[in-house]
């Protein structure tokens, strides 16, 4: 008997690091944008602490108490894999006063940027876009 695949939204958690009122953006080389480090959940994990372990994983930087923002959502390319994925990413804001060690192949540059620098980001990932489009008051959040 063959296993039915399950079909739908992939779920992921990223996170706005924040350091100095500046932003961390990093581009993908799996699927060749710019975005917020961040990651899917294993099994049984919180979406805190898939974005806990995700945080640790991808920047070496160990957060407590994340603060959820909203969520957006997209159908992205992965180059790497040559796979089509469509995903909810669920966006959180987290503090440092530390320089992130960022994994090779989860970050192939990094740059620290304002939130309106990190909209004109080309090319970004579709589901920042429609997190910023959703939330137009995510800067405040963010400032709050």
């Amino acid at each position: 008997m063959e296993k039915e695949v399950l079909q739908g939204h992939q779920v992921a958690c990223s996170a706005f690091i924040e350091k100095g009122g500046k932003f961390l953006a990093v581009f993908d080389p799996g699927f060749r944008v710019w975005r917020v480090p961040g990651g899917r959940p294993e099994w049984g994990e919180t979406v805190e602490e898939t974005l806990i372990r995700e945080m640790r994983e991808e920047t070496s930087i160990q957060f407590e108490q994340p603060r959820f923002l909203g969520f957006g959502q997209d159908q992205q390319f992965h180059i790497v894999r040559n796979k089509e994925t469509s995903r909810v990413v669920l966006y959180f804001h987290v503090k440092t006063d530390k320089e992130p060690l960022l994994d090779p192949e989860e970050a192939q540059d990094h740059r620290w940027v304002s939130l309106e620098e990190m909209k004109k980001l080309n090319p970004i990932e579709g589901a920042l876009v429609d997190f910023f489009q959703r939330f137009p008051d995510a800067e405040k959040q963010l400032n709050d």
